[in-house]
């Protein structure tokens, strides 16, 4: 076992070399809101199913299959500075589509009683390893469950799965656990960060807390008291990075939110903290 996991390790190495440069993409959802607590169909404005940068996702509920979600798809980037400035170019973009002024757009985890909503990050240049995707569990979906509105409990189990991801046609693949970050920049670069991070450093970083019971159990339960015993490990663990130094100013607001206590708010317009316009 050991010969062969050799071969794997040797030949992974030497596939890493052709990758080319570590993209980080992503595709999060966000959901219009009527004044009166109603979910206003994103295909009303973008259509069902429309691809390119920005579009409606689909939902199965009973038999029917229905687009009330907005999907944006940015282009990758190789820093989180980037990449956010080409989400926020997107929410311009369905701004001069979105024609009714009276609609709160929401992001988080469930803003929308049982209406889930997730913030995918796409991942090219890097190996897809179990290693990776328990690290990314550990260093970004603890964190961000952390600060998380305690009404986004309800995602998990069914949504937010630890260690979800799905291949993709660029020949990277899509992480899937995280709940949309798109509740602010400052959500959305930290995710981000904490993503390259682990990718970068994935055979660097050897404290993973996904990997004990107690912690995936307190993750899904929504237990902040005793997912919060691992954050100071995290902590340690990434700031020792090559890495950390450079993404340090997108993670450690996060950090500190998680240490404080504090949590977002899903009542809240995303458009506020994005600075995209109220309206026309």
């Amino acid at each position: 076992m050991l010969r062969r996991f050799a071969v794997w390790h040797a030949a992974a190495g030497a596939e890493a070399a052709d990758r080319g440069p570590l993209l980080i993409g992503a595709d999060p959802e966000f959901v219009l809101v009527t004044p009166a607590g109603k979910v206003a169909s994103a295909s009303r404005f973008f259509g069902a199913g429309v691809g390119g940068a920005a579009g409606a996702d689909a939902v199965l509920i009973g038999r029917r299959l229905l687009y009330p979600v907005a999907e944006l798809r940015p282009e990758p980037a190789e820093d989180p500075a980037a990449l956010a400035a080409n989400v926020r170019r997107l929410l311009l973009r369905a701004a001069d589509r979105i024609s009714d002024p009276a609609l709160r757009w929401a992001a988080g985890a469930m803003p929308v009683p049982g209406l889930a909503l997730g913030g995918h990050i796409h991942l090219s240049g890097a190996p897809l390893t179990s290693r990776l995707l328990r690290l990314l569990d550990s260093c970004a979906a603890f964190p961000l469950a952390l600060v998380e509105d305690p009404a986004g409990r309800a995602r998990r189990p069914r949504y937010g799965t630890l260690g979800d991801f799905r291949q993709q046609p660029h020949g990277g693949f899509e992480y899937r656990t995280l709940p949309s970050w798109l509740i602010s920049p400052a959500a959305a670069k930290a995710a981000f960060a904490l993503a390259l991070l682990c990718a970068r450093e994935a055979e660097h970083l050897h404290y993973i807390p996904a990997l004990e019971e107690r912690y995936a159990a307190a993750y899904y339960a929504g237990d902040r008291a005793e997912l919060a015993g691992c954050l100071d490990g995290i902590a340690s663990s990434i700031s020792a990075a090559a890495s950390y130094e450079e993404l340090a100013p997108y993670i450690e607001p996060l950090f500190q939110a998680a240490r404080s206590g504090h949590t977002w708010d899903e009542s809240t317009d995303i458009r506020v903290k994005w600075r995209i316009p109220m309206t026309k």
